[in-house]
């Protein structure tokens, strides 16, 4: 077993119907030997998983304090943070995220990051061993997909009790000002279906997982419109030139749209 670094993932009891496939997704498309696994949720749960190690954290503490309080309870130097609702879909190799921890360790890298849906084309996936930098000028650079993080940059970055949706736009701008050493393997280490927003179910998990023989979860299903508009919404916010974003995000605004923050 890796002894420097666990795999963490951020849940609570809203979303413990979605607890068992998530397991069974890592542990069928895991290879090799597993990580130790941990599970922060906020409310104590008569659920238990081979070689996973429930944290129940205080329920008053939304997902962010949740995240800095289950990583008190973590001895290794880094992390791998993942999201209930990432099901793990497409064979991983231990051996190459061995590499990939030994890395950041060596290279005293703060995030590295492992998915992002900006770029999901496997034709154009990298050698192991490609690292990029990441800009943090941009939108979104750092965020709340699947990435390495060292454990005391990840503590740091909470400084408030914030809901997911407030705390992953900061995320960006803290490792900028805490000069963080961020990197991207664009190597499709960690392919992830997104199955869950605002609670409900996407059209694009609801086909995978139905086609594949699993059962859905007990959810409503997101509106055509709602995800088409998100999916928009996110496009423009990663490629579109600043001035445009915020002129679109000034007119978004008039006509009622809340935002969490101002970047």
């Amino acid at each position: 077993m890796n002894n420097n670094v666990s795999l963490l993932i951020s849940t609570c009891n809203k979303f413990s119907d979605l607890w068992d496939l998530h397991i069974e997704f890592l542990k069928k498309n895991w290879v090799g030997e597993l990580w130790k696994v941990y599970m922060v949720t906020d409310c104590p749960t008569d659920k238990q998983y081979e070689n996973v190690e429930i944290i129940v954290a205080d329920g008053g503490l939304d997902f962010p304090a949740r995240i800095k309080y289950a990583l008190d309870f973590i001895d290794t130097d880094y992390v791998l943070l993942t999201l209930d609702d990432y099901f793990l879909i497409e064979k991983t190799y231990a051996e190459k995220l061995d590499y990939l921890a030994e890395r950041a360790k060596k290279e005293q890298i703060d995030y590295l990051l492992l998915y992002d849906r900006r770029y999901l084309n496997p034709k154009k996936y990298e050698d192991i061993e490609s690292l990029r930098s990441i800009d943090l000028n941009e939108r979104y650079s750092v965020n709340l997909y699947p990435a390495i993080w060292n454990k005391s940059f990840l503590k740091n970055s909470v400084k408030e009790d914030l809901s997911p949706w407030q705390y992953e736009p900061t995320l960006t701008k803290y490792a900028k000002e805490a000069n963080g050493n961020c990197m991207f393997s664009h190597n499709g280490v960690f392919d992830i279906l997104d199955v869950i927003r605002k609670g409900k179910l996407l059209h694009k998990a609801k086909r995978y997982l139905k086609k594949n023989g699993f059962e859905l979860p007990e959810r409503p299903t997101v509106s055509y419109f709602t995800e088409i508009k998100l999916e928009v919404m996110a496009q423009i916010s990663w490629h579109a030139p600043k001035w445009l974003f915020h002129l679109l995000k000034k007119t978004a605004k008039a006509f009622g749209m809340k935002f969490y923050n101002e970047d």
